[in-house]
């Protein structure tokens, strides 16, 4: 077997450099740049979509970690030409050192239902989402080729492309569907000829980040009805179960370390101080025992619960019901 799977030695990352799309706004993005910063001594290259939250960004980091060279440089994943010009960028401000990680960790929300989605938002949603992770690997994966150290390369699913389709965020589940695949894709083409990367998906449960109000919030911003100037981050939110994204960052890297490609990352100790799990790979179990057996158990549509609408993967613990149990 080659190196591309199996367990990883985080100190050989150190003084190399950590690539972050989608890190402006305190979301995974960003606990994974003050990860890598802080622990691991990795100089950061975040980006994100908005030069004043970029700026903002990269004055944080600079505050918290003086001891790297810290970065942020505006692109938009879904512009190959973009990307092309960041890579370059990278090149000019970090000259002769290597990238040890490239996080494509971009993305969108729009939680509706189908027939109350709109064709934009679908367009949105894929084009950021999947075709930003493709441009994203474009744009980097021959860097890390012509590498001959160890590095890795992650994008950020999320525990819905793993799961069932639900009762909402159909646009959002269909494109991290898309993702694990197209990563899965990746970790097969390098597996032989460049086994140096390390490909991993990223499958999130609950992160407190602000992605669904962020994506409105740009989306009006393409639109015209909001100028990027009046942009300021938001918090992580405030569902008090979610990870925050430092710890969460935490999960994230403990996965590569033990090379586990499917980083699924729940709400479990020591990242979190409850014991009430999301139960991702329980919920994954179901959809894969419907496969083997040819059905889709929409029984959870019947559910009526007070405040809540009819889910068959927003259940389990955290939602106060008992963990989903696999029927063998």
């Amino acid at each position: 077997m080659s190196m591309q799977q199996g367990p990883m030695d985080l100190d050989q990352l150190r003084g190399s450099v950590a690539v972050v799309t989608g890190a402006g706004n305190h979301g995974i993005g960003w606990g994974l740049c003050c990860y890598a910063a802080g622990d691991l001594g990795m100089h950061i290259v975040l980006m994100d979509l908005h030069e004043k939250l970029v700026r903002a960004a990269e004055q944080r980091l600079r505050e918290l970690y003086p001891g790297v060279q810290c970065h942020g440089l505006v692109c938009d994943v879904t512009s190959p030409a973009q990307l092309s010009a960041a890579v370059a960028q990278i090149g000019d401000v970090l000259p002769g050192k290597t990238i040890g990680a490239v996080f494509a960790n971009a993305g969108v929300i729009f939680s509706h239902t189908i027939m109350k989605s709109t064709v934009q938002e679908w367009e949105t949603t894929l084009r950021v989402n999947v075709m930003g992770v493709v441009n994203t690997m474009h744009a980097f994966i021959p860097l890390l080729q012509a590498q001959q150290s160890e590095s890795i390369f992650s994008a950020t699913a999320s525990i819905g492309g793993l799961v069932r389709g639900d009762n909402g965020g159909a646009s959002y589940q269909a494109s991290k569907h898309a993702v694990v695949a197209t990563c899965e894709s990746l970790s097969f083409e390098l597996a032989r000829k460049s086994p140096q990367i390390r490909v991993h998906v990223l499958c999130p449960c609950i992160v407190a980040s602000a992605l669904d109000k962020t994506s409105a919030i740009n989306q009006q911003v393409q639109d015209g009805a909001v100028s990027a100037q009046e942009l300021e981050a938001l918090g992580a939110g405030e569902f008090s179960l979610a990870m925050t994204p430092e710890r969460h960052a935490v999960q994230v890297f403990d996965h590569i370390r033990a090379g586990n490609f499917y980083m699924v990352t729940d709400n479990v100790r020591p990242y979190v101080d409850h014991d009430l799990p999301f139960a991702g790979l329980a919920i994954t179990r179901e959809r894969h025992e419907n496969i083997q057996q040819l059905t889709l158990d929409n029984s959870d549509a019947w559910q009526r619960r007070p405040g809540r609408a009819p889910s068959a993967i927003m259940k389990g613990p955290m939602f106060g019901e008992p963990e989903p149990v696999s029927e063998s």
